[in-house]
């Protein structure tokens, strides 16, 4: 097995991989973004339509541009460059078209304004009675107005919310069509992004994907290889708890010998001290969980008590605590801990010794008399 400072070494190895894991994305959005100064600022002007085969020439001498390590990475971070700068002028020409609308609203407004002031200035003089009922026309005409502005607002509300509805589906296809090229093609859980990245490239359905940006993709594909990961552990322990071989203290070694032919054995991982490790956990939870329904075994039996103690310091202790072994042995919760007599043992006179200084139960809460009529 492998010895608690192997483990600790592991888990330092682990956490030194981590930390350079954090620091090489670091250095790469670094990268990224740098590049994306440099298109940004460069003498030569790139559009939402730009290609990137006619664009990288005028960047060739840039030390931004070389940092990129691949050119089809290059290409990749030029096309979210151009793609931002699609979306960056859509906003920019609603914005404007917004602005003009407004304009040209104002100005109608105004025009009508004049227009009613001239036919005031031209209405013949009213009377009394003439007047009120003017009155509650026009008040009656600006609350039409009022209620046909609201329903307007509401329905551009609606056209609002319809269009993010519209995108956020757009963008769960999206991730939909990716989960399901990496349930296709990425089945091995020790598969590496930059490698696999690639592969999907190749597949048709790559196109589906172009809603989600580089991270999203990343994101998705190591929650997929997690899943895989998980499943095939899922799957090695089935096959334990399968195993009549495997007991409490089995070691590795013998039941290698037995599992080694099953597929599921193989598929856990090729190296074999993380199979070690994995059954090592295993084992441990297994007694952990023995050990606890023992104790609450004990807890059940009603036969002990709080004098069982002071009943095996007797002449019959001995006679008294096999019988009382037999009779636990009734529920095999009493019998997971035959190949670790000690610690069963141990267990039992742990909670004898619990019961004997807490001593006998509380007596039960005595009935109020009915109270006299």
């Amino acid at each position: 097995r492998e010895s608690r400072g192997e483990r600790d070494e592991r888990s330092r190895d682990r956490s030194t991989r981590d930390r350079k894991d954090s620091k090489e994305v670091n250095r790469v959005q670094k990268i990224k973004d740098e590049f994306f100064e440099m298109l940004k600022n460069g003498d030569v002007r790139i559009k939402p339509d730009s290609p990137w085969n006619k664009k990288k020439k005028y960047f060739f001498e840039e030390d931004r541009y070389h940092a990129v390590g691949s050119s089809s990475l290059r290409e990749e971070y030029f096309y979210e460059y151009t793609k931002l700068l699609g979306e960056e002028k859509k906003k920019k020409e609603k914005k404007e078209e917004k602005e003009t609308e407004t304009e040209e609203v104002e100005k109608k407004d105004d025009r009508k304004e004049e227009k009613e002031v001239e036919k005031e200035d031209e209405k013949p003089k009213l009377s009394e009675g003439e007047k009120k009922a003017l009155e509650k026309r026009e008040r009656e005409a600006a609350a039409m107005k009022r209620r046909e502005g609201d329903v307007a607002r509401r329905q551009v509300d609606q056209s609002r919310e319809w269009e993010r509805e519209r995108g956020a589906h757009a963008q769960e296809e999206a991730k939909q069509h990716f989960t399901a090229l990496l349930h296709d093609m990425v089945r091995d859980p020790d598969a590496s992004w930059r490698k696999t990245r690639k592969q999907l490239k190749d597949d048709s359905r790559w196109e589906m994907t172009s809603l989600l940006d580089v991270e999203q993709k990343e994101k998705l594909f190591t929650q997929h290889i997690e899943s895989l990961s998980s499943k095939r552990k899922r799957a090695f322990v089935k096959m334990l708890d399968e195993c009549e071989h495997v007991t409490l203290t089995s070691t590795w070694k013998e039941v290698r010998r037995k599992i080694k032919h099953d597929s599921r054995f193989s598929k856990l991982s090729e190296d074999d001290k993380e199979r070690e490790a994995e059954y090592d956990r295993y084992i441990t939870d297994k007694l952990a969980q023995a050990k606890a329904d023992f104790r609450t075994l004990l807890g059940e039996t009603k036969c002990i008590t709080y004098r069982s103690k002071e009943t095996l310091r007797g002449a019959a202790g001995d006679t008294h605590m096999r019988e009382l072994k037999q009779f636990l042995k009734n529920d095999k919760r009493g019998l997971v801990l035959d190949d670790l007599p000690e610690d069963r043992d141990r267990i039992l006179e742990e909670f004898l010794t619990e019961l004997e200084k807490v001593g006998p139960p509380p007596p039960p809460t005595a009935t109020k008399p009915l109270a006299k009529r």
